[in-house]
């Protein structure tokens, strides 16, 4: 057993050692780009807690970080696993909960809205779903990620993007690449019909010129905004796709929505089309995100299963 490490925040000086030591312990996951954005990003609307564990010659062991409830990650370095180290920092985890909120909140494993490195423990993390299970922690849903073919796809050209483009404009819609001005109008929009935190993911899809705090440790882009947007004929936006929302640098997909009144006209097929081009030379470039309409994915892109992550709560 090593000496009890020395717990404290990461900073951003820590940042190289934490990026070295998620390389190592998470090899499913590209986390050299997000570190920064995992480790001391915004969480929407939950508080952060991202807290390091050091040996007394300041050697950065292991890391956990927490928004709200969700443990958004909990990683320790190949060479220091098995001394109790990650147990140690998921009790620290515990007790700053159980200190924020005055109640005993249930700790829940992954899949945080908003700001996540993968939406639960990877499938074939047999050690790390062990290592919750002896810990109280029950699987309570399995969750998947998509991943669409972004080179030599017949599906995933410009020359398709264009078509479906034309038959949107042919019933009166235009779709084009979201701007900065479009920023109040999807925030209303997708607030109002869909999910909260999509819109605070679509405020970092289009990116640090908005200076939210979404866009927090938010990298400026080659395309630009992130965010792909379909507007009727009176100009209101009735749909939209972003990606690299969540995971910048990526290339993750998502969100994505379209207001009912507006479905059936190829809209969220020329969107997502527009966004996987935007990634396709991105490390993660194709990967779809924590999943629900599987079938309209396959249709669209020829996506097909990828990752497949296990979701785990406190008992």
């Amino acid at each position: 057993m090593l000496d009890r490490p020395i717990l404290r925040a990461i900073t951003p000086h820590d940042l190289p050692a934490a990026a070295e030591l998620l390389s190592k312990a998470l090899p499913y996951d590209h986390t050299g780009p997000v570190v920064e954005e995992k480790l001391l990003g915004s969480n929407h609307r939950r508080d952060r807690f991202t807290t390091g564990a050091f040996s007394p010659s300041g050697e950065l062991l292991g890391v956990v970080a927490l928004a709200g409830r969700w443990l958004k990650l909990l990683a320790v370095h190949p060479s220091a696993q098995r001394r109790g180290i990650g147990t140690i920092l998921l009790q620290s985890a515990r007790a700053h909960l159980t200190a924020s909120t005055g109640a005993l909140s249930k700790l829940r494993v992954g899949d945080h809205p908003g700001n996540y490195l993968s939406p639960g423990v990877d499938e074939r993390s047999l050690d790390a779903q062990a290592f919750f299970r002896a810990r109280g922690f029950v699987e309570v849903v399995r969750v998947l990620n998509l991943r669409a073919p972004v080179h030599r796809n017949p599906l995933v050209t410009p020359e398709r993007l264009r078509k479906l483009t034309s038959v949107a404009r042919a019933d009166g819609y235009t779709v084009r690449r979201a701007t900065l001005a479009d920023a109040e109008p999807l925030h209303q929009m997708i607030t109002g019909s869909f999910a909260p935190v999509w819109s605070f993911e679509v405020a970092r899809a289009l990116g640090p010129p908005l200076r939210s705090d979404a866009a927090e440790c938010a990298s400026e882009l080659p395309e630009g905004p992130a965010v792909h947007v379909a507007l009727d004929g009176t100009g209101a936006i009735v749909a939209f796709a972003a990606h690299d929302g969540n995971n910048r640098g990526l290339g993750w997909f998502g969100p994505m929505g379209t207001l009912e009144q507006h479905r059936g006209h190829g809209l969220g097929e020329a969107l997502l089309i527009g966004c996987l081009l935007d990634v396709a030379d991105r490390p993660d470039g194709g990967v779809i995100a924590w999943v629900g309409p599987v079938g309209f994915y396959s249709r669209a892109s020829g996506a097909v299963p990828d990752r497949r992550f296990v979701v785990f709560e406190e008992q």
